[in-house]
């Protein structure tokens, strides 16, 4: 349980006194396609990680902390289509961590957090699948995906839609700029922790998000049957 600090008068609190103090982390992966010629390892997971990025916030959704690790892949070398998206080469890699080693060192960066959030299902399903692939194991890795939540789904909710956001188009339509580069997994991570710092502000959120959610809002649909449209008409009895 984390210890919280008041911000008025910079003593230390317990929780039970002041509130839980609430950690916030936000992680993005950045993948490279295995190899077709490892064709059992695709048919557990297609992809393997090669960058790790996340920032945690405090209980006032301020940074506190920032993680990034590159990944050195296992399963053949970089595709040059992830390459040109992410800017990460074989050369970046050559002395990465291992999967292992690097996601060890984030599942114990973040083992404070009280939830991990992540922009869409990908980041999750990536990590459950090279966990499998790849045997690994570690003591608080059920932990890990316990805490694991979906952030985009969130704010489709909160927008009213199913639909499936990008990351820069819902940074585009709270009106700010993207921070960073994108596919870059920190700036991800990062941007990801900003919409949910001002989806926060709910007043805020709902004043500037109203035209989008307009355009998103589910549109009625027009159904009429016959006794509706002809209800009204009366037709002479032929044998009158």
């Amino acid at each position: 349980m984390n210890v919280c600090i008041s911000h008025n008068d910079d003593t230390f609190r317990m929780p039970d006194e002041w509130g839980l103090c609430m950690r916030y982390v936000f992680v993005d992966f950045e993948m490279n396609l295995i190899d077709s010629e490892h064709k059992q390892e695709k048919k557990i997971c297609k992809s393997e990680i090669i960058e790790i990025g996340a920032v945690k916030l405090d209980d006032e959704y301020n940074e506190i902390d920032s993680f990034k690790s590159y990944v050195k892949p296992a399963y053949g070398n970089m595709a040059s289509r992830i390459i040109k998206l992410t800017g990460i080469t074989d050369e970046m890699l050559e002395t990465a961590p291992s999967y292992e080693d690097a996601v060890g060192r984030f599942i114990e960066w973040c083992a404070d957090a009280d939830v991990i959030y992540a922009w869409s299902e990908n980041d999750l399903r990536q990590l459950r699948g090279e966990t499998r692939l790849k045997q690994y194991t570690h003591p608080e890795l059920e932990r890990v995906f316990a805490k694991w939540q979906d952030f985009q789904k969130e704010y489709a909710r909160m927008i009213g839609t199913s639909r499936r956001i990008s990351l820069s188009d819902a940074v585009f339509y709270l009106g700010e700029n993207f921070q960073g580069a994108e596919h870059d997994a920190l700036w991800d991570a990062r941007n990801t922790a900003e919409v949910f710092k001002l989806s926060k502000d709910e007043e805020n959120f709902f004043r500037i998000m109203a035209p989008v959610i307009d355009v998103y809002k589910p549109k009625k649909k027009l159904t009429y049957s016959l006794s509706d449209t002809f209800g009204n008409i009366h037709l002479d009895d032929p044998g009158d």
